[in-house]
């Protein structure tokens, strides 16, 4: 989403829309994770989340101070209009395994494709393949968790070999059952389970090109059978 965009005011009835989000590696007491653009501070349960600007203060020069979001700036907690037009993340690292719908209120500036507001608190989350859900086809309802770098992703029977970013580096398997993970999650937040028909649409898009050659790219770790 870019600058501008209309801004509408809503204290009285949250204006709700789709976002995805890491989630951290504590299995104990999972957090939401901003990913992609917004704040990078963790969700934290029972609390909403409040926009503030991140732009580097090198480009805030000759700028007037501002809440977010504004609408001369990109600030603000983004929220899309449906999963199907969330983007895709950028294919160096590993993608978000958590989907769901965001209440937002307070200040919102409308877009083409979504929102992006002041305030916000998850309402509906669910777990799916985090390359399933973003990079190609697939069943799409995780089977095993992988950690990588503070975060966990959730992968599928055809992926749960793991992801490998471009320096060679591995997610590695956790033991972890979904299942449980997920349920704790949505205890943590006190929120519904996103229903399965909604997240569908999300596993039968096409693949996502492949970017040229010189452009760094995940992979899928072939799983290896005898290592079981």
């Amino acid at each position: 989403m870019a600058m501008g965009g209309q801004v509408i005011e809503r204290s009285d009835e949250a204006i709700m829309g789709w976002r995805s989000w890491n989630l951290s590696d504590d299995a104990s007491a999972p957090r939401l994770l901003p990913a992609g653009s917004g704040v990078d501070d963790a969700w934290q349960p029972l609390q909403a989340m409040t926009a503030r600007c991140g732009v580097p203060s090198i480009l805030k020069l000759g700028r007037r101070r501002h809440d977010a979001p504004d609408i001369d700036c990109r600030c603000g907690i983004y929220a899309s209009r449906s999963l199907e037009s969330t983007e895709r993340p950028r294919p160096a690292w590993p993608p978000p395994c958590v989907v769901g719908t965001v209440a937002l209120w307070g200040t919102v500036i409308e877009h083409e494709r979504g929102w992006r507001g002041r305030s916000a608190y998850p309402a509906r989350l669910r777990l799916v393949c985090s390359m399933c859900a973003w990079f190609e086809p697939g069943p799409g309802t995780p089977t095993s968790v992988h950690a990588f770098w503070g975060c966990f992703y959730a992968l599928c029977d055809v992926h749960r070999g793991g992801i490998q970013i471009p320096d060679g580096r591995r997610t590695r398997p956790t033991g972890i059952d979904p299942n449980t993970l997920q349920a704790r999650l949505l205890d943590a937040y006190a929120v519904d389970l996103v229903p399965t028909d909604a997240v569908l649409p999300l596993f039968r898009r096409p693949r996502t090109p492949e970017p040229p050659a010189y452009v760094p790219s995940i992979r899928v770790v072939p799983f290896d059978h005898d290592a079981r």
